[in-house]
């Protein structure tokens, strides 16, 4: 077998990345950078985008990679430049997302006299985040080392990997093999115990109350077929994970099994007699609850490609370690084979399910209408109006902290698997990522509903979004406020609910959509939902860069408990 070669570091990169498919290098570059950025003449077919934060490429990087689930890459300078993108990169490893960050390293001469952005510990700054970490050690390894992150980064369960390469390495004129990437791909997609598999299907096959509680891996593995197959083979209602780790929308909330969003407290959960945690977290916990989110004496059946999320809170009574499709495909297989029992208590179960989430939707829905001419606009107008607004190829990319509820309850009907949000907490994420996902899907609209302290964390999104002309809708709700910090006073419950004066909170000022028309996107700034329709359809028509800011209620911080 020939084994092609590059005649420098930074060709190797480009070479291995050309083999994996890449087509996009998201960086803000620094002075380590220069060879690679003179190598990328010879790589047309690989596009070196340009950001202004570091936080930014991480997360198109991430953005990208959630929709395609094939390999990005962010290239960050030295240190600073990765301390920059850590935020982001946490989203990315709660995601399971296939980011590979790669970091220029200042020249090996130096690196152990304390030179200019170096530092001791490179590999500490993100080893909590990644699935690997390496330093390379010689120019020739550059092929071998990038071909391993990229596989381990690509290997289910999926997530981020780093890799540091030192400046006189990418520089150095050697010859560097590059391997074949087909002979590093590894899909590692395995299927859960077959014994396993057996003792789940006895569960459910006695069960009369199922429930099924669906999460991210199958939006990741591609899984909603079998996902809703299953739920109609059990008669079982179908919740999506709860909020605080929900990162999009597994299951069709026009499906006759759907019954929203998880909650403890909601009676179909206090009544199913098993439980199956179907690609779900269980859960990423906000604060400490005296109560479990879960039934403690519920039999639970825990699906995942991850080991260590089974059982890591919840005790299971069967894990099925495996690819969400895969498994599905083999729970369904088994319970062909298998009679079902109680079929009319499944059947009303699930009926009453469903008639609860329906009579929450509709009142939900008669609340927003309610406030739909209401000045300064309430937000659960706004996403009931949006919601009416959106095309069949719209796609949301939602980052707006205490808005979130809102959003999902009024989005998810209209757009369904066509959103994308963040569990991480790391503000700013939505900017950066919905240029990564119109990249990934240029033929679809796509949205950003972000709040403004969102806005102001991801403001350098805007410089990218208008050099590369990436037409991105960014929908500004500004509260002109840290409303979430405000909810947290809230439930704390001490002097500043007393005095009604609530301290680091206060963020008004600046006039969001002149900042975009600043950065030379188009900028909208509305105060009444009235002017929404003709806003979007101003900046649709155009087909730039658009900021519509939205003025809503000081005073709705969404929900105040979490």
């Amino acid at each position: 077998m020939t084994v092609q070669v590059a005649n420098n570091g930074a060709a190797a990169i480009f070479e291995v990345l050309r083999g994996w498919g890449v087509r996009y290098v998201f960086t803000c570059p620094g002075t380590t950078e220069a060879a690679f950025l003179d190598a990328s003449f010879a790589y047309p077919d690989i596009s070196v985008m340009t950001t202004t934060h570091e936080s930014i490429a991480v997360a198109m990087a991430d953005g990208y990679a959630r929709v395609t689930r094939k390999p990005a890459v962010a290239y960050l300078h030295t240190n600073v430049g990765l301390t920059n993108g850590l935020a982001h990169l946490s989203a990315a490893q709660i995601a399971h997302s296939p980011v590979i960050i790669l970091n220029g390293l200042k020249s090996t001469r130096i690196q152990n006299r304390g030179g200019f952005t170096t530092a001791t510990a490179m590999r500490d700054f993100v080893r909590q985040y990644v699935k690997s970490d390496w330093l390379t050690l010689r120019a020739d390894a550059i092929g071998e080392d990038l071909n391993r992150a990229l596989k381990i980064a690509t290997a289910e369960p999926q997530g981020p990997t780093y890799l540091g390469i030192a400046q006189d390495m990418l520089a150095a004129e050697t010859q560097i093999p590059i391997p074949p990437a087909t002979r590093y791909q590894v899909a590692a997609r395995t299927r859960p115990d077959p014994d396993q598999v057996a003792m789940a299907v006895q569960l459910l096959a006695q069960a009369a109350h199922p429930l099924i509680i669906a999460g991210d891996e199958v939006t990741q593995t591609n899984a909603g077929s079998e996902l809703i197959a299953l739920a109609e083979h059990l008669k079982a209602p179908v919740l999506v994970e709860d909020r605080t780790t929900l990162e999009s929308c597994p299951f069709p909330p026009s499906h006759p099994h759907y019954i929203g969003l998880y909650a403890s407290t909601l009676k179909a959960v206090k009544e199913a007699d098993v439980i199956i945690l179907a690609g779900s977290r269980t859960f990423m916990e906000f604060d400490w609850k005296d109560t479990p989110a879960l039934p403690p004496d519920t039999p639970l059946i825990h699906l995942s490609s991850s080991a260590a999320e089974i059982a890591k809170i919840y005790p299971t009574d069967v894990p099925l370690v495996g690819n969400a499709k895969l498994g599905l495909a083999d729970l369904l297989l088994a319970l062909s084979q298998q009679p079902l029992n109680n079929s009319s208590q499944r059947q009303d179960y699930l009926r009453s399910a469903r008639d609860s989430y329906l009579e929450a939707t509709q009142q939900a829905g008669e609340e927003a209408a309610h406030h739909k001419d209401t000045v300064p606009v309430r937000v659960s107008a706004l996403m009931q109006t949006l919601a009416q607004l959106l095309t069949p190829h719209t796609m949301i990319v939602a980052d707006p902290v205490t808005s979130a509820v809102a959003a999902m309850t009024h989005l998810f009907p209209r757009v369904e698997r066509n959103f994308y949000t963040t569990a991480s907490g790391s503000l700013g994420w939505g900017m950066g990522a919905a240029l990564g996902v119109k990249l990934a899907m240029p033929d679809k609209e796509v949205i950003a509903l972000v709040g403004d302290g969102v806005f102001q964390f991801g403001i350098q999104a805007l410089w990218t979004a208008v050099h590369y002309k990436l037409p991105v809708i960014f929908i500004v709700i500004n509260n002109q406020s840290y409303a979430a910090v405000k909810a947290a006073l809230y439930r704390y419950n001490g002097v500043a609910v007393r005095r009604q004066e609530f301290p680091a909170v206060d963020i008004a000022g600046p006039r969001v959509a002149d900042i975009g028309w600043a950065f030379g996107a188009v900028g909208l700034r509305i105060e009444s939902l009235a002017d929404l329709a003709p806003a979007l359809q101003t900046v649709r028509e155009q087909g730039n860069p658009a900021v519509i800011e939205v003025m809503t209620d000081t005073n709705d911080a969404g929900p105040i408990q979490r």
